[in-house]
């Protein structure tokens, strides 16, 4: 019996929408209850010149982080047809904000070990475009 290749590409991108929505979620979390933790261990940011700002703007970062893991962990449960478009959205959305740092002339001065984790989480999400568009048919 063939492998039914049709229903696993379209739950591939519904799965990995939840996990990203979970792993969103523990950024969430690290970023606002746990941000000493996360900065010792990630940001590496040297708090000794605005250190309580730049802690405000990373548990900034993790209230937006609770809100898209809620919103893609939604999405995967009760709109799974646009788990793809919001895969493609995530990288547009990344390639938007690199082009704003790069106009901007930003550039980070700490390890910021947490870019490590997001070229994974971008790699999850073109690895999953691939898959699944690439078994499409053009019927």
């Amino acid at each position: 019996m063939p492998l039914n290749t049709t229903n696993w590409r379209q739950s591939l991108p519904v799965a990995v929408l939840f996990i990203l929505g979970l792993f969103d979620l523990f950024r969430g979390v690290a970023h606002t209850y746990l941000i000493h933790w996360a900065n010792n261990t990630f940001a590496h940011l040297d708090l000794s010149v605005n250190g309580q700002d730049q802690l405000v703007l990373l548990s900034a970062f993790g209230i937006s982080n609770l809100l898209t893991g809620t919103t893609f962990i939604l999405i995967s449960l009760k709109a799974r047809a646009l788990a793809s478009s919001i895969l493609l959205i995530i990288l547009l959305a990344y390639l938007l904000g690199w082009l704003g740092m790069q106009y901007a002339g930003v550039s980070p001065n700490s390890d910021f070990y947490g870019r490590f984790i997001m070229l994974g989480y971008l790699g999850v999400c073109i690895v999953t475009l691939i898959l699944t568009w690439t078994g499409k048919k053009t019927t």
